[in-house]
């Protein structure tokens, strides 16, 4: 059950509201960005399934994608999820009460139309990460008013192996996931330091505006205990207020009218040139300016958390849940690598049970259903 508690705090931002009321619900809404060189995770190793039996409190399933891989999905719903109703993008239906949360499909043209062909993207792969912090465009562009507070962004290739609760029900505070460790501590290449934090400060290069999202994940002068831990987990919660008050500090200090516009200048000066990612930049922001919301829970790749793999079936899942690991990330590309080379246990990625268990013979026969996403 949903709870909606008020919870009186201040703000430790200067550009936040003085005060604010945070009436919070335990009530999520799913968003998945998807292409069908997913729809074999999603679909033939369950990963839909994963979210509806260990995500708690998931309200509704939406899915954006390209129009052209609608008609797929659609197959692959009739065939693998036929006691799961697929409304129409429009469908406002009440989901609060549904015991198996619906699932909708939103063509992806809008964010196309009004961002990507207006602004362009500051590089081909950060496209659909700037999709995801419009995300609430769902309800305030597209009128779809099942749409709550609570988003969670879950990448369609993660398969999930223990329950999970984002949203404690009587504090209000949600749950963000880290990875890594001390050895990991320093700063390296991959970081998204420069425009994780260049992002919030503006363009003004003296520093006269501090920076809201503070990079803290990697050890530097200005952060000389940092834990090491990253926050790409294939996931993240995002909280409208939270996001519109991203947008307007960045949109502010850049003096534009939308963040995507922002983006794409910040990407071209030299002190944003960083790798872009859109849920360690969230991360930095929310725990900057809200911490009062955040509770952090730890993660090592290998042991409770597993980055990459290739193989998410139902046997694999089992000794992820005997071993309390809360998500793989199962990717297409690991999955050509693998039946490229069936003989080399290297190229399962990470593993649950032992990769003994998979040979050559199940680089071809391990999915299940028919085939009809083309892998």
């Amino acid at each position: 059950a949903s709870s909606s508690v008020q919870n009186h705090g201040v703000s430790p931002s200067s550009s936040s509201p003085s005060s604010y009321n945070y009436n919070f619900t335990s009530d999520i809404h799913l968003v998945s960005l998807t292409v069908r060189d997913d729809f074999y995770i999603l679909f033939n190793m369950s990963a839909m399934t994963s979210w509806i039996e260990h995500i708690r409190n998931v309200r509704s399933i939406t899915f954006i994608g390209p129009p052209g891989d609608y008609e797929l999905f659609r197959r692959n719903m009739a065939l693998h999820y036929a006691n799961i109703p697929l409304l129409d993008a429009d469908d406002d239906e009440n989901d609060a009460d549904a015991t198996i949360p619906p699932v909708r499909w939103v063509n992806e043209t809008h964010w196309i139309t009004a961002y990507k062909n207006r602004y362009r993207c500051p590089y081909p792969s950060v496209c659909q990460q700037l999709i995801k912090l419009y995300v609430f465009d769902l309800r305030t562009r597209l009128g779809m008013r099942y749409i709550g507070n609570n988003v969670l962004v879950v990448d369609s290739d993660t398969v999930w192996g223990r329950n999970v609760t984002f949203v404690d029900p009587v504090d209000g505070k949600v749950t963000y996931f880290e990875v890594g460790g001390r050895e990991g501590r320093d700063c390296q290449g991959m970081d998204a330091v420069k425009f994780t934090e260049a992002i919030t400060a503006g363009r003004d290069q003296t520093r006269q505006n501090e920076t809201m999202s503070p990079y803290e994940a990697c050890r530097r002068p200005e952060h000389p205990n940092a834990t090491g831990r990253r926050h790409i987990v294939h996931h993240m919660l995002f909280q409208h207020d939270v996001m519109m008050h991203l947008h307007s500090v960045v949109e502010e200090r850049w003096g534009v009218t939308t963040l995507w516009q922002a983006f794409k200048l910040c990407s071209v000066q030299e002190f944003c040139k960083s790798r872009i990612a859109e849920y360690e930049l969230y991360h930095a922001f929310v725990s900057r300016n809200y911490p009062e919301r955040v509770r952090h829970e730890a993660l090592t790749n290998g042991e409770d958390y597993m980055g990459s793999s290739a193989i998410c079936d139902a046997r694999e899942m089992r000794c992820c849940e005997e071993r309390g690991v809360l998500l793989k990330g199962c990717h297409d590309h690991r999955v050509k690598m693998w039946r490229g080379h069936p003989e080399s246990p290297a190229s399962l990625g990470d593993m649950c049970c032992s990769s003994e268990a998979y040979g050559p013979k199940d680089a071809m026969t391990i999915h299940g259903g028919l085939l009809v996403h083309g892998l």
